[in-house]
């Protein structure tokens, strides 16, 4: 196993001069990579490959903080840097209201993120392994994704690396064992509760004693087949882009109408393409909108009010417009705004379908936070530095000029902040900014600046942020890393 990785699959994931961050939970599967990367870069060390492990202390079991000291010995050992980062995971997924997978990966990623910019790396390794990527394929089948889903886990994707893909589960136990390395078993993996663990513990089990006890492998192959058709068919549709996207008002997005003659294929990724860069969620319509504006068949005069977004025909083109509804139910297009963030209460803008507020620890878990069931991006400051504000804070969309000040940086124009997070330039519009002035404070479920954090146990004031109905939270941009 480890030759065939570092001869076939190390050296196109990893290019010389790499600094590589390895995110280690303390399993073994985790744990494996990192000493496979270790004993790479030791072994080619004319490549001038760097390595650090980065560690997220859920503090939602008994064992989490013996399985910190782990990942820290492991780091001590083979003289790495290691960065920790601790949280109480129930209560963030309660505060943001959602599965408490979900909310912990997306609390992760944002540290892991953070890490990068950090520490200069050039790549984010995670140890997702053959099994893991047989799970995910099923997951979304009976989900009912479509190509892209049913890619699977992307063996590199913009600068997340995945190296263990191709191996099994049984594999990397084996290899730990071998090796003499230390590793922790969580024993919630073990539990049915959650979707993916019943497709991991009853469904694949099922496929493999009756159907095909080569499953793993199976699903492996169809996610690489998958992943070259979605990747051929993606660089069409960016071509079709190309040739039919129209001119547009800041938005709003336009498609000739000669995109009515183009294959299905091409036609539904043009169409999900024009709603994301007009839509609050990156991921675009849902299908059977898509189907509905494909069958209009481009006639003038059809339209279609859907969620955040105005779809209309007329003779120049198909048009999505970003809307909202007004106090009086009124269609209105969204636009540049901002509101100035108010404590111990919400304050809303209705066009943009979101509200605000400030306010104190206690107040968290009062109904003022958890009255709705959107998702609630959350972030601690520094109540001492915001009363030290000159001009208002302000939840806003994005505006010329704009920067972010990062620690042992400086200050960073928001353009290279999101392109360092890997933010799509459609998608950025979309994106809500805690500001004052043009000094950026926090891209919320994206990135935060270092001005105004809190230090040690001064007095932390709580912004929270939530859409006014229930939608994905902006984190979902990193959906399917």
């Amino acid at each position: 196993m480890y030759r065939r990785l570092c001869d076939k699959v190390l050296p196109n994931l990893i290019p010389a001069q790499s600094r590589v961050l390895v995110a280690v939970s303390g399993g073994p599967d985790s744990v494996a990579l990192a000493h496979i990367l270790w004993r790479y870069a030791k072994e080619r060390r004319d490549q001038g490959i760097e390595l650090a492990l980065t560690h997220v202390n859920h503090q939602a079991r008994p064992e989490a903080d013996a399985e910190e000291q782990l990942v820290q010995g492991l780091a001590g050992a083979w003289g790495l840097p290691c960065f920790v980062h601790r949280f109480q995971a129930k209560q963030y997924a309660k505060a943001a209201r959602l599965s408490f997978q979900e909310a912990a990966r997306q609390w992760r990623y944002a540290r892991w993120q953070e890490d990068m910019a950090k520490g200069s790396f050039t790549l984010l390794a995670t140890a997702h392994h053959l099994g893991d990527q047989a799970e995910t394929i099923l997951y979304r089948l009976l989900r009912g994704s479509g190509t892209a889903g049913l890619a699977g886990i992307y063996p590199g994707k913009g600068r997340v690396i995945r190296p263990l893909l191709s191996v099994k589960k049984e594999d990397l136990l084996r290899y730990c064992q071998a090796e003499g390395l230390p590793y922790a078993l969580d024993q919630s993996n073990a539990e049915p509760i959650y979707a993916r663990n019943r497709i991991r513990l009853k469904l694949l089990p099922e496929l493999e004693a009756n159907y095909n006890p080569r499953i793993l492998e199976t699903l492996g192959r169809t996610g690489v087949l998958l992943r070259w058709d979605e990747e051929y068919m993606a660089a069409a549709a960016e071509a079709a882009w190309v040739q039919y996207s129209l001119a547009a008002e800041p938005g709003a997005a336009a498609l000739s109408l000669d995109v009515f003659s183009l294959p299905p294929a091409l036609l539904s990724r043009l169409i999900r393409k024009a709603a994301a860069q007009v839509g609050s969620d990156p991921r675009g319509l849902a299908f059977n909108f898509v189907e509905a504006i494909m069958e209009s068949g481009g006639k003038p005069g059809w339209m279609q009010d859907l969620p955040g977004i105005l779809v209309k025909i007329d003779s120049k083109g198909l048009w999505f417009v970003h809307t909202a509804r007004s106090e009086s139910g009124e269609q209105v297009e969204a636009r540049d705004w901002e509101i100035v963030v108010p404590f111990s209460g919400w304050c809303a803008r209705l066009e943009a379908g979101v509200e605000v507020g400030m306010f104190a620890e206690e107040e968290l878990s009062g109904q003022q936070v958890y009255s709705t069931h959107s998702p609630v991006d959350i972030e601690a400051f520094s109540l001492s530095a915001l009363r030290k504000l000159k001009e208002p804070l302000v939840l806003r969309t994005r505006r010329s000029g704009d920067r972010m000040w990062i620690k042992g940086t400086g200050h960073k124009a928001l353009k290279k902040v999101f392109q360092e997070m890997g933010i799509a330039s459609e998608a950025r519009k979309g994106l809500w900014l805690l500001a004052s002035e043009q000094e950026v404070f926090w891209i919320p479920g994206v990135r935060r600046g270092s001005l105004l954090q809190p230090m040690g146990n001064e007095e932390r004031a709580y912004c929270a942020v939530r859409r006014l109905a229930p939608e994905t939270s902006q984190a979902s941009l990193y959906n399917g890393i």
